[in-house]
């Protein structure tokens, strides 16, 4: 009458998924999860670039920092990277190119400054 629980166990183990397996495939299920990992690959994928408009005292920080160039478009900008022991400030047509910087702060240093960053 009594089952033989080590043996039922191994008999059902593939089919009776565990609570994180439950969840992982209901996270890949979801739609909406899907679309936004879709779109952070594109938005962050060598060759594209974002341009961002500062005002004074006013911050951009980045994590996960790959290979990528900033670029002062107009007024001054003030670069500070992770792992890197010094700030860059960038006047307009100045750029900095960072290698495996994994955060990186830019900081506006006039009224009105742009800075464009591009993944190489």
């Amino acid at each position: 009458m009594f089952a033989d629980r080590v043996r039922e166990d191994r008999a059902l183990a593939g089919a009776r998924p565990g609570i994180v397996d439950e969840w992982l495939s209901r996270w890949r299920d979801n739609r909406m999860l899907r679309v936004l990992a879709e779109a952070g690959t594109k938005l962050f994928a060598p060759g594209k670039s974002l341009y961002f408009r500062l005002g004074q005292g006013k911050y951009l920080a980045l994590t996960g920092v790959r290979y990528c160039r900033v670029t002062c478009a107009k007024g001054v900008v003030w670069v500070t990277a992770a792992g890197d022991g010094r700030d860059t400030v960038l006047t307009p047509g100045q750029s900095l190119t960072l290698g495996n910087a994994g955060k990186v702060v830019v900081t506006g240093r006039g009224e009105s400054s742009e800075v464009k960053v591009r993944w190489d």
